[in-house]
């Protein structure tokens, strides 16, 4: 007989009061609607009389995968880092906080990283100014570290900035969050890998950052490979769990991950595993957000197998499992790649914003799908966003960057043959029209 400790037995009378206040808070006519049903209604596609202004950042590389945001230089406007894999650089781009409708940033070459996959601004050290972290694969396979400088002058100065492998045991690394995980008031990171024996698992931080041989990894669980990683409070008992997107092997799916606590003797051990939806198919960057405004957030995953492309969202039922509700992929679309909510028209309701790999020939790349008022019955309104140019998209960013009161669209574009011999569009944003009526 296995014996239940005290804090065991509470713990588990917590999560079935929970699942008991889940049964009053839900919004449940929807849900109903959506069950009965088992249908999707077809997606009502527009043609817009022109795709979104591309602003282009930088195209002065060879494959920028991927884009992120932070506050680096503490001015209160969005800087933005992305990793060049072909280039081999992780790219910093500094606000200017200039005047006028169009953002401009500074690029600086802050750290040299073959094979970069990923790219993530955090301060690492605690010294109040933004590190970088890039996590790479190919034949590197490591996790770097870039420490910013701790005085604004020197800061952007590329040539102050100073490398070092953060961690490396043979990893292709693909992902990377900052995350307290131990509530320690130190930074640690989740790490997330790819192919066999790979794991995610988290990176923590000793007294001493800059001591890199105290770091000590932590693997929480067998990974694929990974895509999203999340750090959100699934079974809201009071800390952050890890939500994921793993694209292949015996555990692909959306699942997250049940943090054991930051007193827990489980912490620094594989962590639970729950299964969430699409196992076997290959997931990519997932959303996790209020789609019908109950207070309960849902999970917009887009994934595919071969040659069939789909996009749903994963709701969290009444008897605590999850249901898939799927929305109708829209037409003249790549290969699904990311899915990012918000409130694109400002109607009060959130949308998605689907980005696209082996988007060729009239194919778009970026769109966006409105919310009609039912989320769960599938009536979503497609409208194109890109436009044909463009052919390998990533992780879509939803930020106000020109600072005009809506929604722009912030990716890389790593495949697009440039004019000047180079291939992708590079670091772009897509500039909100504002157009008041859809």
């Amino acid at each position: 007989m296995l014996a239940i400790s005290t804090r065991d037995f509470q713990k588990a009378k917590e999560r079935q009061w929970w699942k008991s206040k889940r049964l009053i808070s839900f919004c449940v006519i929807p849900s109903l609607l959506a069950l009965a049903t088992g249908s999707v209604k077809p997606a009502n596609e527009t043609k817009d009389p022109q795709p979104w202004r591309i602003h282009v950042i930088d195209s002065s590389g060879t494959g920028a995968d991927g884009v992120r945001l932070g506050d680096a230089n503490r001015d209160g406007h969005p800087d933005l880092i992305s990793g060049w894999e072909q280039s081999g650089w992780s790219i910093l781009y500094l606000s200017q906080n200039s005047e006028g409708p169009t953002p401009k940033w500074i690029r600086l070459k802050i750290g040299k990283a073959e094979d970069v996959e990923d790219a993530l601004l955090a301060d690492i050290d605690g010294d109040g100014w933004m590190d970088v972290v890039s996590s790479t694969e190919g034949q590197n396979r490591r996790v770097l570290v870039h420490w910013g400088p701790d005085n604004e002058v020197d800061y952007y100065n590329s040539a102050k900035w100073n490398s070092q492998i953060l961690y490396d045991d043979g990893s292709r690394w693909m992902y990377a969050i900052n995350w307290d995980v131990n509530q320690d008031g130190r930074t640690d990171l989740v790490l997330g890998g790819k192919n066999a024996g790979s794991t995610t698992g988290w990176l923590e931080s000793p007294p001493d950052s800059r001591q890199i041989a105290a770091w000590e990894y932590h693997p929480i669980s067998p990974i694929g490979w990974t895509m999203s990683l999340l750090e959100e409070d699934i079974d809201r008992d009071g800390d952050p769990d890890l939500l994921l997107s793993d694209r292949r092997g015996t555990l692909s799916g959306v699942r997250w991950l049940e943090n054991p606590g930051p007193n827990s003797p489980l912490l620094r051990v594989p962590w639970e595993n729950h299964m969430i939806g699409a196992a076997g198919w290959e997931v990519q960057f997932i959303s996790y957000a209020d789609l019908d405004g109950n207070g309960i957030k849902e999970v917009v995953v887009p994934y595919y197998k071969g040659n069939e492309n789909k996009l749903s969202i994963f709701h969290l039922a009444l008897n605590g499992k999850w249901v898939e509700h799927p929305i109708e992929y829209p037409k003249m679309f790549g290969r699904p790649k990311s899915a990012a909510i918000g409130d694109i028209n400002l109607d009060g309701l959130p949308d998605i914003v689907l980005s696209a790999e082996q988007a060729h020939g009239d194919l778009q790349g970026i769109v966006w799908l409105q919310n009609t008022g039912s989320p769960f019955l599938g009536s979503w309104k497609t409208h194109p966003l890109s436009g044909s140019k463009g052919i390998k998209f990533d992780l879509n960013i939803l930020q106000d960057l020109d600072r005009d009161g809506d929604l722009d669209v912030l990716n890389t574009e790593e495949k697009f043959p440039i004019a000047n011999g180079n291939l992708g569009l590079g670091v772009v944003w897509y500039e909100n029209p504002k157009i008041q009526k859809y």
